[in-house]
């Protein structure tokens, strides 16, 4: 077995063996892109990650990035017909700098070995799929005892839904939920919403013909501006800086978040326990506030039906309503595979569902996806620190 040394020690863990084993479970070995074209990494990725990536120019001037991920470059060698399989592993090198409470990691670049599954109907049985699989090869591996943790966006996405909040107010909860806060730190950002009213001085005639269509987006910035600089925006797209500024306007006459909202809302967000008794307390829950929360409750018990005959321990497995990454398009099922009793808060592996990706790439057509990544270096460390 190959060793690999990390931090002055030898690994007894053999990366390779990770691919070989998704190889035979069907999945075809494909390296993706290295670079990717920079708008569409923008478009995908939250602030934090954008301010993490390593950018270049191509020969023809066409802004460039190094891949951050393996989802994106793979996803567009599916869509332009450039791979055939439907079930992909791969293993390489993605960049990015590390956040700042990264503790595995100084440089940009790490590797990761992943799987993709693009285009299966029956959901609930392949999210299960890549979990268990994931989950039992890392148990072969690892000699310390594993966890995991899922939530799923689209629930939390069907409550918004339904308190009928206005698009500012949604839009900001969201971004709050993406940047991977806990209860007590999105309560304090939303008490401080209600609290006040935003000053926000525009010319309404600006905004009326912006809807009329006689401004761009540029010339709509720069005259509310006085300029049309765009790198104080965290890279957003101009279209994503008029829609911010219209929608901070709006929300000063369709409405406010009221106590009762908020309340709902963190009442949501603190569950954090086992699957059975999420179950139970998500029909608490839609019946307490008169929700319609079916859909995603329904795929919530087949998801756990199915866990139960796969090969993991339901003891293992924690639901937990804040779960969730700071890459932005995911849909659904979210899940990360821990070393339980880590000194670090990063995951060995993520996963989840983002079933609009390829529709947002230019697909006709909704593909069904959903992976998974296992980050080789964290494996390292943790199996090295769990020998100290």
């Amino acid at each position: 077995m190959i060793k690999e040394i990390k931090n002055n020690k030898l690994s007894s863990i053999d990366p390779q063996s990770i691919r070989e084993f998704y190889v035979q479970q069907g999945y075809k070995f494909f390296n993706p892109n290295m670079t990717i074209p920079a708008n569409v990494v923008m478009n995908f990725m939250g602030e934090d990650v954008r301010n993490r990536l390593l950018f270049t120019d191509a020969p023809d001037g066409e802004e460039l990035c190094l891949r951050p991920d393996f989802t994106l470059p793979l996803a567009l060698n599916y869509l332009n017909n450039q791979v055939s399989a439907h079930k992909f592993v791969y293993d390489g090198y993605a960049f990015r700098f590390p956040s700042d409470n990264e503790e595995t990691r100084s440089c940009p670049e790490f590797r990761q070995i992943g799987i993709e599954n693009f285009g299966s109907l029956d959901k609930i049985k392949t999210e299960v799929e890549i979990i268990s699989q994931t989950y039992d090869i890392l148990s072969k591996l690892c000699n310390f005892e594993l966890e995991i943790k899922i939530s799923d966006i689209s629930l939390f996405f069907q409550l918004l839904s339904h308190l009928e909040l206005d698009s500012f107010l949604t839009n900001k909860i969201k971004r709050l939920y993406w940047q991977g806060q806990g209860g007590k730190e999105i309560k304090k950002s939303l008490e401080n919403i209600i609290k006040r009213k935003f000053d926000t001085k525009i010319d309404i005639k600006i905004i009326e013909s912006y809807k009329k269509g006689k401004l761009t987006n540029l010339e709509f910035i720069k005259e509310f501006t006085g300029y049309d600089d765009l790198s104080i925006y965290s890279n957003r797209t101009p279209e994503q800086i008029v829609t911010n500024f219209i929608n901070k306007y709006d929300s000063n006459y369709i409405g406010e978040l009221n106590i009762s909202n908020l309340d709902i809302i963190l009442e949501f967000l603190s569950l954090d326990e086992d699957l059975q008794s999420t179950i139970e307390n998500l029909h608490k829950f839609q019946n307490k506030y008169k929700l319609d929360l079916s859909k995603g409750i329904i795929d919530f018990e087949d998801r756990l039906e199915k866990l139960e005959k796969s090969n993991v321990e339901l003891n293992n497995i924690k639901f937990n309503a804040t779960l969730s990454r700071k890459v932005e398009y995911y849909t659904g099922l979210i899940f990360q595979i821990s070393n339980k009793n880590s000194q670090t808060i990063d995951p060995l592996a993520i996963g989840g569902r983002y079933d609009k990706i390829f529709e947002e790439l230019g697909s006709y057509e909704p593909i069904p996806s959903v992976g998974c990544s296992i980050y080789i270096d964290r494996l390292l460390h943790e199996e090295v620190s769990n020998e100290k």
